[in-house]
């Protein structure tokens, strides 16, 4: 049985709220890095950090030893959006283990819900047309590419039309609409999703998530038990919120966060990720502020 946390001393020393100062004004840019860490952290934490693919192997103890120091930086450095760092081995030798960087994120534009075709879709709509012995042999070119039995939420999670932008937008968007039901019907998705949008960002600096993730994951590493009354009395302080919010909002958002990887089923999709709304937010901030082309 793990051993209960009853009293906020028994908390990490290095865990100070003033730290997580400015939460409500992270971008979704910030709050997918920032989840992506944690994220990352805690699988580190329950398969080893031998998983990140560092060809340096680690020892059991050296193992310990940087998942503590991943952690104690974690807790000294919550904001910060990289989660690396210089471990020295037991032998002398220093490697970094970058365990979660912001600096690739080319990525996020595959997330947008509309954009032009880049060379890799291209090369993906090839490969779903061969994976599916779709043969371009009519004469008319009349064969639809993607048919009734196109496998697309085990192969792609973008779907290609056409759009004549001489048509006035209310045609276009008219016949878009209707061609999106039909699309929906035919790959057997839901009519709408739940997406994530710049309010929920406000609400999840209110619950101070990214502390309690923080508290999770360190308690996740010492086999203990925080109370939900120390919990609270450690996030707020102010008494903003109780044991039941955090039981029926902050708990099953953080769960949402370590299980909802992008399309990770796509044999089985439920609605958009977590990380796939905020994909899409932060390409948008991205291309607003003219990061991105």
């Amino acid at each position: 049985m793990r051993k209960l946390i009853k009293t906020t001393d028994e908390l990490p020393q290095e865990f100070c709220l003033k730290n997580y100062e400015g939460m409500d004004r992270l971008s979704a840019f910030d709050w997918f890095f920032l989840f992506q860490a944690r994220y990352l952290l805690t699988s580190l934490l329950e398969n080893g950090i031998k998983h990140f693919a560092h060809p340096e192997k680690l020892t059991e103890d050296e193992e310990n030893e940087a998942a503590q120091q991943a952690i104690e930086q974690l807790l000294t450095m919550p904001l910060q959006l990289d989660l690396a760092f210089n471990y020295k081995k037991h032998n002398g030798v220093v490697i970094e283990l970058d365990i979660s960087t912001s600096s690739y994120h080319d990525f996020m534009k595959d997330h947008y819900p509309v954009k032009e075709l880049y060379e890799d879709d291209l090369k993906s709509l090839l490969s779903c047309a061969k994976n599916n012995q779709i043969v371009f042999n009519s004469s008319k070119g009349e064969t639809i590419l993607l048919g009734e039995d196109y496998e697309f939420k085990k192969l792609s999670t973008t779907y290609p039309i056409v759009i004549n932008p001489f048509y006035p937008n209310h045609i276009i968007f008219k016949e878009l609409e209707n061609l999106l039901i039909k699309i929906r019907q035919k790959i057997k998705i839901k009519d709408s999703y739940k997406v994530i949008s710049k309010k929920d960002l406000l609400n999840w600096a209110s619950y101070k998530i990214l502390p309690y993730m923080d508290l999770k994951i360190w308690e996740l590493y010492n086999g203990v038990k925080i109370t939900n009354s120390v919990m609270c009395s450690a996030l707020y302080t102010k008494g903003e919120y109780g044991e039941d919010t955090l039981r029926k909002s902050v708990e099953p958002l953080r769960l949402r966060v370590l299980n909802q990887i992008f399309f990770a089923t796509l044999e089985n999709i439920d609605e958009i990720s977590l990380f796939d709304s905020l994909a899409y937010l932060a390409y948008a901030d991205l291309l607003e502020n003219g990061k991105n082309s």
